[in-house]
């Protein structure tokens, strides 16, 4: 008897051990993604700092954020080829490390050329985590939990911005900026250790892949239209918030009420807050979703009312009050929109191929975003009556017809957010 008791305590405590593990498992990789956001943010912060030990000027800053964005660019379809070849914890594992390498050289650096290569290494690192995560979220949690998940992982990464903001600084202007890389480094070092152990191997079903056969599998995914409609509806997102909120939002907003930058800022604030928020309860929401195409469509038709509200002549009528609702409105839905798409995802590509998937619609978003801006530039030049020399003060001078085209350029981007949910409909519907 004593024994069948000891066995029953043991049986009923192991799944509880075994969720825990889940748990501490996602931690540890949610953590490296909020590392690698805080890495992505932190040259706004340390610029100062950085320009005056290098006797530098804004171009080190700029290479100091581009060195960072071409290596992460370039890694985002090796990272889903990686992370569904060899498995999360092989490639999470290398991707930490190469961060905390990437640190320390950064800390050490003595010349523009060493912060450049560290940089780089860094951004490959950090490029790996977010598919890494998201893959490891679509094994690890039913079908029911993974819009939820998903969200909450986004929300880590914001957490990583939030901390490369006025924590960073502090920091920095207390202890100086190679001191943080340095701290950051070992930080990493320790959730290295942690994810070492928290980590499960790749199932025994991944040793009989290649990378052939993924590459084979991701070429046949490019011929399927309902992979492109996954793709077109995370870029129409990616590209619209991208370009109003992380672009053109505080001039736009400093333009229409004649404040300063800094309180312009606000609205934008409020944009994420809003994100953050609604990556949570919406991303649960989606777990309720039985249509997803539908759902899709309704959010981006919502999309599209909201940056309508924007016009020059509502915002005058209204006010800043006015305007920060809507910029916190868009954040909620915004944040809402990636934990649908990236179900979709899962659906399209199914939990062995999501990590190709993630990787398909994070490069298209890219392109469609970095094409999109100097089209919008010029359209808001010419709409301003600027010539082709008052480019670089554009943000200071673009007048009410500018941004009235800015809006409208958002509203054309948007119209791939209709169109590839119902190039996904005949793939979802049998899942849905």
């Amino acid at each position: 008897m004593a024994v069948l008791g000891q066995h029953a305590v043991s049986s009923s405590s192991s799944p509880i051990r075994l969720l825990d593990r889940t748990y501490v498992a996602w931690g540890t990789v949610a953590f490296a993604y909020a590392i690698a956001f805080l890495q992505r943010m932190s040259p706004q912060t340390v610029g100062l700092s950085f320009m005056r030990d290098f006797g530098t000027d804004a171009s080190g800053v700029a290479m100091l954020a581009s060195s960072y964005f071409w290596g992460y660019t370039l890694m985002q379809i090796p990272a889903g080829l990686l992370v569904d070849r060899y498995g999360v914890k092989r490639v999470v594992l290398c991707s930490m490390a190469a961060s905390v390498v990437g640190s320390l050289a950064f800390a050490l650096s003595p010349t523009l050329f060493d912060v450049f290569i560290a940089r780089v290494i860094v951004a490959c690192g950090d490029a790996l985590v977010f598919t890494a995560l998201l893959k490891l979220v679509a094994q690890s949690f039913t079908d029911e939990r993974f819009g939820l998940m998903s969200g909450i992982s986004q929300v880590s990464g914001y957490a990583g911005g939030v901390i490369a903001t006025t924590p960073l600084a502090a920091a920095v202007s207390g202890f100086g900026w190679r001191a943080c890389f340095f701290f950051i480094a070992c930080v990493g070092i320790a959730n290295l250790a942690c994810a070492s152990m928290a980590l499960k191997a790749a199932p025994s079903n991944n040793n009989g892949r290649t990378l052939k056969s993924v590459l084979l599998a991701s070429w046949q995914a490019l011929g399927s239209a309902a992979n492109w409609g996954c793709a077109m509806s995370f870029a129409s997102h990616f590209a619209v918030v991208t370009t109003l909120a992380g672009v053109w939002g505080i001039p736009m907003v400093s333009h229409y009420f004649g404040i300063s930058p800094s309180a312009a800022g606000a609205p934008l604030l409020a944009f994420m807050v809003g994100n953050a928020i609604g990556s949570i309860f919406l991303g649960h929401a989606a777990d309720r979703t039985r249509s997803l195409d539908s759902a899709l469509i309704r959010i981006s038709l919502l999309r599209m009312l909201l940056v309508a509200m924007l016009w020059p002549a509502l915002a005058h009528a209204f006010g800043l009050v006015y305007v920060g609702v809507v910029f916190a409105v868009l954040g909620l839905v915004a944040g809402g929109t990636v934990p649908l798409i990236l179900k979709c995802t899962k659906h399209l590509y199914t939990v062995e191929r999501i990590g190709v998937g993630a990787s398909i619609n994070t490069t298209s978003a890219g392109v469609f975003a970095g094409l999109a801006q100097p089209v919008i530039a010029f359209a808001m030049m010419a709409a301003s009556g600027l010539g082709a020399g008052d480019g670089s003060s554009l943000h200071a001078v673009a007048n009410d017809a500018g941004y009235a085209t800015l809006l409208a350029a958002l509203l054309l981007m948007s119209l791939p957010g209709i169109f590839g949910p119902l190039m996904m409909r005949p793939r979802l519907t049998p899942n849905t």
